[in-house]
């Protein structure tokens, strides 16, 4: 669901060219895809610069955040997506499908890039991310970070809050 084999798929074609880049995949491997995609890097060449955390919580979660150029997730569904609103909090632009139903929020507020749930499609976005100069990246992860508070933020959710308890009492 996730859409891991893709961001695989895609960084091997970038990988070549960018001998600092390296891929992590962080999260459960609930469908016990890893050692396929393991397997795909290796037959690659790749291994050595893939990286699986597994489920990572806390300040290491929040860590890995701050210390990633980019939050990539070719998702093939998401109803919210709520890494890729944790990754906006730490100013992290995000490159996401359009299967994720916040992707129209991304495109609205420059956030980061969409395209297609395939491993063209992500490689697109990423290709684009490494096109990107410093200047473009910076705006991106400051319209991210604003994104967060417009729109997911703590004050934005009690406003929502406060808003449905209004509709409600006048209905009544």
């Amino acid at each position: 669901k996730k859409g891991c084999d893709l961001a695989v798929e895609a960084w091997s074609r970038i990988a070549a060219a960018e001998p600092d880049l390296d891929l992590v995949i962080a999260g459960p491997d609930e469908g016990g895809l890893r050692p396929g995609l393991e397997k795909r890097a290796q037959a690659l060449g790749l291994n050595h610069r893939l990286h699986w955390t597994g489920m990572i919580e806390g300040e290491v979660k929040w860590g890995a955040f701050r210390a990633a150029e980019a939050f990539v997730l070719p998702s093939h569904q998401e109803n919210f997506g709520v890494a890729v609103v944790e990754a906006l909090a730490c100013r992290l632009p995000v490159l996401i499908s359009e299967k994720i139903n916040i992707a129209p929020d991304i495109l609205q507020d420059r956030a980061g890039l969409v395209d297609e749930d395939t491993a063209e499609g992500t490689y697109r976005s990423m290709l684009r991310w490494l096109g990107m100069g410093q200047e473009e990246r910076r705006r991106m992860a400051e319209n991210g970070a604003r994104a967060f508070v417009n729109r997911y933020g703590m004050g934005r959710t009690a406003q929502a809050l406060n808003d449905l308890f209004r509709s409600v009492n006048a209905d009544e």
